[in-house]
């Protein structure tokens, strides 16, 4: 391949972005067992000197990758990364070398004090020396996840300074490799939108951040006991709400671009089939547990959303001798402007304030359930966004929340469903809120419905009240 080189340099630097976006080439770097495929290509180079002239970028990243090997692994190192630096170590560009010989230790780092020292060192080097993010920028988006979102904040604060930063970022959306081109088209879309660029740097980090956490959306804390008094039961609704939620993020992964009625019913229809094949098989090996069983419905004809809501949750618990106690709650879902191809602000949620007063009117512990790019379904309170709205534009009629504003208040299906019918800690036995739920009142009807009957066959001395 050399001998390309200086015939049509562009087409192997291409071939080399491709490998590199495709076999997570800086986790390679961390392998013991070979060397990545460009440090091993420059170690047999018999004109180090033209290559580099032609392809300086390619070379720099070169030297930095190999340069980390030597310093993190020492001795065990190898044997083409000393001859990689070797051939190139006066060839290159110094700073840009150095560039990603951070960038290749940070990808490595497990130490959460030494990875903060290595990230403030990259950020301080790109901020003084703008132009080597330039340069670099289809690469350092070709190994973007690997970075733990420096990518993505260190491209939004350098292209509010500098013009050929955002220029850099707009030809990176061109590019002809696909993950290069998508992640540039997500960073450009979060630096065109709306908002101080404080918020959407937070989004940004805080949603990355919060993607490596074990659990997140997190609940305050797990329900110590509850009212059908069967943790089996708790542990099994969360688990099979949990699974169905899963798939419903790979449905959004391969067709995220669906309107919100379409995922709405995909995301019911998971839930359902999820908890009732899980709760049927429950119930045939412990049959003293509570029958618990969803459905759901959707009714477009009909819909009036004077509520506010696309789905009316309604709870139905039958106890034996006794009347059924029902309990309702309200949903609007909303998908994340990342899933939509004409908006613009990323990881983010467009909020109609009239919608979330009529929502709040009819049913005071309401949620919204906010779909993100990635697929995750996130519950938050409505009431939460009602104050949010209030504090970031008063009384506007429409306000966007970002990852940021959400992002602790949040919690999982999982969660929400197991506080709704093992806790009763949401919704309403009110008349106005169970007629809405039930789709009563013909001026005010979601379009969704998801009914949850839980039945007792007998007396149980351990229910608690």
């Amino acid at each position: 391949m050399e001998y390309l080189v200086e015939e049509d340099g562009a087409l192997v630097e291409e071939h080399f972005l491709r490998l590199l976006a495709e076999s997570s080439f800086l986790r390679n770097a961390k392998g013991r067992r070979a060397s990545p495929d460009l440090v091993v290509w420059v170690s047999l180079l018999r004109r180090p000197d033209l290559v580099a002239r032609v392809m300086p970028v390619p070379m720099a990243i070169a030297a930095g990758v190999a340069e980390m090997r030597l310093e993190h692994y020492g001795r065990q190192a190898e044997f083409e990364d000393r001859n990689a630096m070797e051939k190139l170590a006066d060839l290159v560009d110094r700073p840009l070398a150095d560039l990603w010989r951070d960038l290749a230790l940070l990808s490595v780092e497990r130490s959460a004090v030494e990875a903060l020292g290595l990230r403030a060192r990259v950020e301080r080097l790109a901020s003084k020396q703008p132009e080597l993010w330039v340069r670099s920028l289809p690469w350092i988006l070709a190994v973007g996840s690997e970075l733990d979102g420096l990518d993505v904040g260190v491209t939004l604060a350098l292209a509010e300074q500098d013009q050929n930063v955002a220029t850099a970022l707009s030809e990176a959306v061109q590019s002809p490799v696909r993950s290069v081109r998508r992640r540039a088209e997500g960073v450009k879309a979060l630096a065109e939108g709306t908002g101080p660029i404080e918020e959407r740097l937070l989004d940004a980090l805080g949603s990355s951040l919060d993607a490596r956490r074990s659990c997140f959306p997190r609940p305050l804390e797990a329900p110590s006991a509850t009212w059908l008094a069967s943790r089996d039961l708790e542990d099994l609704l969360r688990g099979a709400v949990r699974s169905a939620a899963r798939d419903f993020t790979g449905l959004v992964a391969r067709g995220g671009a669906g309107d919100e009625e379409t995922l709405t019913a995909r995301l019911l229809e998971k839930l359902t089939q999820g908890v009732g094949q899980q709760t049927a098989a429950h119930r045939r090996l412990i049959s003293s547990t509570p029958e618990l069983s969803l459905g759901s419905r959707q009714e477009t004809k009909f819909a009036e959303k004077g509520s506010g809501a696309d789905v009316g949750i309604l709870l139905k618990v039958s106890l034996p001798g006794r009347e059924v106690i029902e309990v309702a709650d309200l949903v609007q879902v909303k998908k994340a402007n990342s899933l939509i191809p004409s908006a613009s602000g990323g990881e983010a949620w467009q909020i109609n304030r009239l919608q979330l007063d009529q929502l709040l009117r009819v049913s005071p512990t309401a949620v919204y359930w906010l779909i993100a790019g990635s697929g995750d379904v996130m519950a938050v309170p409505a009431k939460v966004l009602l104050v949010t709205g209030l504090m970031k534009t008063g009384g506007s009629a429409r306000f966007t929340v970002g990852h940021s504003d959400i992002r602790h208040a949040a919690v999982g299906l999982e969660h929400y469903f197991t506080d709704l019918i093992t806790g009763l800690w949401l919704g309403s036995t009110s008349d106005e809120t169970v007629a809405a739920a039930k789709g009563l009142d013909p001026r005010n009807r979601p379009e969704f419905f998801l009914t949850i009957d839980v039945m007792f066959t007998q007396q149980r001395d351990e229910l608690r009240g």
